[in-house]
């Protein structure tokens, strides 16, 4: 028997459409925030205040002529872009949005590994995106994206295991219903490791190659970087893989760090506070990164590099180390 209550979930909310209008929201949103810092008016035309404009644009790449480099290598040039959206569709679909996530009421054990995982892969993909292009441009860009993000992937990986440690769980639900005291309350992880949330922030906007770490897209070195060649609606799906990407990060520290969904309920429906709790949590993160973005200059190459293995790593490592101390001995005094 078919599960209707199962299929919206998936099409509507918290699944395809809830993710691609908050994607869009998100984006309009870093747009306000660096016109305003900018001293520009940013979108302006399409819908009240320009809210629309995401979707125009996205709209328009969908219209346009879609050209292939004569070189290309095709199947993988066509193909990269989609299932890297789609991977990281499924990956948002872990996350509990309203209480419960997509695919199951309460999670697994040792999904927050595999929601790692996925972004892992989707990076992989867009490295194959700018090779497949054949496009000296690109596939410096490529490599610059592989290059970083097997290098940052490292420390995000033990500065996510920070949460997991404290609460003794490698699910992504347990984590974000937070650490419960001996009184019984619950609280969430930044009370109790904000040199982590401070590390993963940091190293996250690394991973997503924005300012200050956005070497592979440098447009004065790179030309358009990896998206050189793509046009039409490759060019829109990789847009919006990168766009989805931001917006998964932002729900990865909202649901490791910021206690999730979960916040007081003070009438009605509890999956509605939950919903609204995970929106404003998630904005409030998506706004400190583009400020991060908006604040500092892009660094160099080299820089990028040398910040990841003299800098971040060994701060994740002694981060995990500090945590594992305080799980051993302060914590279960508190």
């Amino acid at each position: 028997m078919i599960d209707i209550w199962l299929i919206l979930r998936i099409l509507i909310f918290p699944g395809f459409t809830f993710i691609l209008l908050l994607t869009l929201f998100c984006d309009w949103l870093e747009r306000k925030i660096e016109a305003r810092i900018q001293n520009r008016v940013g979108p302006m035309v399409a819908g009240p205040a320009g809210i629309l404009q995401p979707l125009a644009d996205f709209i328009k790449l969908l219209t346009k002529e879609d050209i292939e480099p004569r070189d290309a290598k095709r199947t993988v040039f066509k193909f990269a872009p989609l299932v890297a959206f789609t991977i990281m569709v499924f990956a948002f679909c872990f996350l509990p949005v309203d209480g419960s996530s997509v695919l199951s009421s309460g999670g697994f054990s040792g999904d927050l590994i595999i929601i790692l995982a996925f972004s892992t892969i989707v990076s992989f993909l867009m490295f194959l995106s700018g090779w497949a292009s054949c496009n000296p441009y690109g596939t410096i860009s490529a490599a610059r994206v592989l290059t970083q993000f097997m290098g940052y992937d490292i420390p995000l990986f033990l500065l996510a295991l920070t949460p997991a440690f404290i609460v003794g769980s490698l699910s992504i639900f347990t984590i974000a219903s937070g650490f419960t005291l001996a009184s019984g309350q619950l609280v969430p992880i930044i009370l109790l490791a904000p040199w982590a949330f401070v590390l993963f922030i940091i190293t996250m906007q690394a991973e997503l190659e924005k300012d200050p770490f956005d070497v592979p897209d440098a447009e004065s070195e790179l030309v358009g970087g990896l998206e050189t060649e793509y046009t039409g609606a490759k060019l829109a799906f990789l847009h919006l893989t990168r766009d989805v990407q931001i917006v998964f990060g932002s729900a990865l520290v909202v649901e490791l760090f910021l206690g999730g969904p979960y916040g007081p309920v003070f009438f009605g429906v509890p999956a509605f506070w939950y919903s609204l709790w995970f929106v404003l949590k998630l904005l409030a993160v998506v706004i400190i990164t583009e400020y991060i973005t908006c604040l500092f200059a892009r660094l160099r190459i080299d820089q990028v590099l040398s910040a990841n293995w003299k800098i971040m790593l060994p701060a994740a490592i002694l981060s995990l180390m500090l945590t594992v101390a305080l799980v051993t001995w302060v914590y279960p005094l508190v």
